[in-house]
């Protein structure tokens, strides 16, 4: 049940985002830097979630859980914040495996 919900919290969040921070029809993600991604505002929880898909697709891994988001999203920030120019490939290639 836990799961169902938090899934469809996140599908209602994705669908009812602003595009504010995607001004653009098309936004390629491998240019986005770690500073871009820091302020990002109401954005970041979608971009989060793409981060997600993109990694789960490479690692073959279909599971999501909140324990996974909460460890990506402090990963994500705290790498950021130390390397504001680095771009948020970069950061993902830098998450600890476990």
């Amino acid at each position: 049940m836990k799961k169902t919900l938090l899934l469809t919290t996140l599908a209602a969040l994705l669908l009812c985002a602003p595009s504010a921070g995607f001004a653009d029809d098309e936004t390629d993600m491998a240019k986005i830097s770690c500073k871009d991604f820091l302020g990002s505002g109401d954005q970041m929880g979608t971009m989060l979630a793409w981060i997600d898909g993109y990694m789960s697709a490479k690692s073959d891994n279909t599971m999501m859980s909140k324990e996974w988001m909460e460890k990506l999203g402090k990963h994500m920030g705290e790498y950021c914040a130390k390397n504001p120019g680095n771009t948020i490939m970069q950061a993902m290639d830098a998450m600890p495996s476990e």
